[in-house]
């Protein structure tokens, strides 16, 4: 667990939660239906609108990240290439095949596979090169869909705000109206 978002998560839940204390409003204010559906509901609602699909899955299956972000540990790499060159050295290319089934990371079993079938070291560089840059930027438009959510969000928040001075203001309207008349 990544432990500075759990902080940045219980930092936001006091002040959400510390400033509706404040403000007066009570802890009750923020189980508004109203305010979940134009604070929440709306922030779906206008992320929808611009993500494609594609960007979409990819941004739910990376979610997870905030709290358990993926392991990279180039140690165990160094040791697998250097086994593989053992292997290759006594066995040939080919010796690697059966390797292929046990590899779990995908771009090291394409690169494994790229090795076996006999590709030049440069059309292996180009074709991962490739295939890191395709990954990075449909993670990095993944990563767009949480930072529109955190820029919609607090716009929406706004317009709630003005919904509710504007309807506490027409109510206070009818009640000078009520008193007058």
């Amino acid at each position: 667990m990544d432990p500075l978002s759990l902080a940045g998560v219980a930092l936001a839940l006091v002040a959400i939660i510390g400033g509706s204390i404040l403000k007066g409003a009570g802890v009750a204010a923020l189980m508004s239906a109203a305010a979940f559906m134009i604070v929440i509901m709306g922030t779906v609602a206008a992320i929808l609108v611009q993500t494609p699909v594609a960007v979409m899955k990819r941004a739910l299956a990376i979610g997870a990240w905030v709290f358990r972000p993926p392991q990279h540990t180039p140690e165990l790499v160094i040791e697998k290439m250097i086994s593989w060159g053992n292997i290759s050295r006594k066995q040939g290319l080919l010796g690697l095949e059966p390797l292929l089934e046990q590899e779990p990371d995908p771009f090291l079993r394409k690169g494994l596979q790229l090795v076996v079938d006999g590709s030049e070291p440069e059309t292996i560089r180009s074709i991962l090169e490739v295939e890191m840059q395709t990954h990075e930027t449909a993670d990095l438009q993944a990563a767009k869909v949480y930072e529109g959510m955190g820029i919609y969000s607090p716009t929406l928040h706004w317009e709630m705000a003005i919904l509710f001075i504007s309807k506490a203001r027409s109510s206070i309207g009818r009640c000078l109206t009520v008193r007058v008349g």
